[in-house]
């Protein structure tokens, strides 16, 4: 993976003649664009009646609507979560409140929803008398949960590191591209399930990618636009209609990665004319 990040930070100058310090431009021309947020909102509940929702440890909540406090809790509560006709209700009852975010205060301290546990935040709805749920994590988080299924068994270090570059890629597009101004993935059609645990070679290959994408235009645009990449046996991000499929299947970029491609390579044939992009700086 050390040999994967050299290549990358050395194509990214090297191949441009670009001057030191281009990183920041590429970093700042993108947010300017895109303006990326450093994490994605992920619908994981619709319409239901009743719903059980745990928080184990400090938590706070909010008003998301008018960005305030509502109030800090210290120990853990588990009940029903439900629309009456007045507003939330959450073992209490949260009167006049059709909105509610629930922020964890302490590392340690889980949010389960429906037996399902999330990172993040949690933005609940109360919509036409029924709840709806949203998850706010961050984008590499996201990432690593959603490769966790993935059928890493067979693949190369560097095939894992071009597919999670391009569930990057295809991350960013849906969060520059929300579904509504509430959620940009819907959680049923992208196969996420919350903070399951990835593979420890996924693991590695989302963390020595991190903040790696894809974009149609080239450094010399100082421009990134992602794009929603798709690799074969990867489940939908959203649902674009006319998603850029790679012209390779992971199989063929298997057997180029056993043969000394690496990642970028690998990349450059499943996504002609795409060019690799770090637009944060790594710590």
């Amino acid at each position: 993976m050390n040999r994967l990040i050299g290549f990358f930070l050395m194509a990214i100058v090297c191949s441009c003649q670009l001057q030191a310090g281009v990183l920041n431009k590429l970093v700042g021309s993108f947010k300017k664009q895109c303006a990326p947020p450093p994490s994605i909102k992920i619908l994981i509940e619709h319409d239901v009646n009743c719903i059980p929702l745990e928080l184990t440890g400090k938590y706070s909540l909010y008003d998301p609507y008018l960005h305030s406090a509502i109030s800090s809790r210290f120990i853990g509560k588990c009940r029903p979560l439900q629309a009456l006709n007045d507003g939330i209700k959450w073992g209490e009852a949260f009167p006049g409140l059709y909105q509610l975010k629930v922020t964890p205060d302490e590392p340690s301290s889980l949010m389960i929803v429906n037996g399902k546990t999330y990172e993040g935040s949690l933005y609940i709805y109360d919509i036409g008398g029924t709840i709806s749920i949203v998850n706010e994590l961050s984008i590499e988080s996201y990432i690593t949960h959603y490769l966790a299924g993935f059928p890493d068994y067979y693949l190369h270090p560097e095939v894992l590191a071009a597919v999670a570059i391009a569930a990057r890629t295809n991350a960013y597009f849906a969060a520059c591209n929300p579904k509504t101004n509430y959620w940009a993935i819907n959680a049923n059609q992208a196969s996420y399930a919350g903070q399951e645990g990835a593979p420890m070679e996924v693991a590695q290959a989302v963390y020595a990618t991190r903040h790696m994408i894809m974009s149609q235009t080239g450094v010399y645009d100082k421009i990134a636009t992602p794009f929603p990449a798709q690799f074969d046996h990867l489940p939908a991000m959203s649902d674009v209609k006319q998603p850029q499929i790679a012209k390779i299947d992971l199989k063929e970029a298997n057997q180029m990665a056993q043969s000394g491609a690496h990642a970028a390579q690998i990349l450059a044939r499943a996504f002609p004319g795409a060019t690799i992009m770090l637009i944060y700086q790594n710590n």
